[in-house]
């Protein structure tokens, strides 16, 4: 098996936190293969807009959710909104961030260093806070995280993003602990380049394959749970497919 058949999420309904981001598109198009109904958070009318046309027929099982995820009050009425839709979610993705760099940590400021906190690793709290309450007991929660928080040390010009994306995985790890497996929660510390149109040149894995590994570790991930995963090889999409998780 070198790509998802349809059948794997088939029924299930599914959110995607982030969904009309660069690497969201990519989880909604995993979902809708694996064919998933998926709600898409969004604040936006425009953005929704884009992803349709961005995903053609395929769209006809993408449900909007007006909102902003990102925010308490926010979150709260996206929690209300799709426990109205639907009556048992089964899977999850969240990637509500997005890259940040700058010349300097310290000589940005500590505004910017708050910004890169509050709107890329609170976003992660405040999804999981609200959606973790629907997911049935044998469903899946899936973070999206970069690969800047493993570096040792970071680089000049990541250190804010990097300590939002290692405060993400703990963040993950301790919900993952609360759990206990029902449902499962996962850390995937994806190294692919995407961008609005696409996958970027000299990117070690296609979105599309991102997708699909998604996907498959919501349908097939039974035992997997607490872990956080580097997903850096097309080889390891390849055995997510077929049920392996190494």
């Amino acid at each position: 098996m070198t790509s998802l058949n349809g059948t794997e999420l088939k029924g299930y309904d599914t959110v995607v936190v982030g969904g009309t981001g660069n690497v969201g598109y990519f989880l909604v198009d995993g979902f809708l293969r694996a064919g998933a109904r998926v709600l898409v958070p969004s604040r936006s009318t425009a953005n929704v807009d884009r992803l349709r046309s961005r995903l053609g027929s395929a769209a006809d099982r993408l449900v909007p959710v007006l909102g902003d995820i990102g925010t308490a009050d926010g979150a709260v009425q996206v929690q209300e909104q799709v426990r109205q839709l639907s009556s048992e979610l089964f899977a999850v993705a969240s990637a509500p961030a997005s890259w940040h760099q700058s010349h300097s940590m310290l000589h940005a400021g500590f505004a910017e260093f708050k910004n890169v906190i509050e709107t890329r690793l609170y976003p992660h709290y405040l999804a999981a806070e609200a959606l973790l309450p629907l997911i049935a007991l044998g469903g899946s929660y899936t973070t999206i995280n970069g690969p800047a928080g493993f570096i040792n040390p970071p680089p000049p010009g990541i250190g804010a993003i990097a300590v939002a994306a290692a405060a993400q995985n703990k963040l993950i790890q301790a919900i993952a602990a609360e759990t206990a497996g029902t449902p499962r929660v996962n850390d995937v510390v994806m190294k692919a380049f995407l961008g609005p149109d696409g996958t970027r040149p000299g990117s070690p894995l296609r979105g599309e394959q991102v997708g699909d590994f998604i996907a498959a570790l919501a349908a097939h991930g039974t035992s997997v749970h607490n872990r956080t995963i580097q997903l850096t090889e097309t080889g390891q999409v390849t055995e997510a497919l077929s049920g392996t998780f190494a």
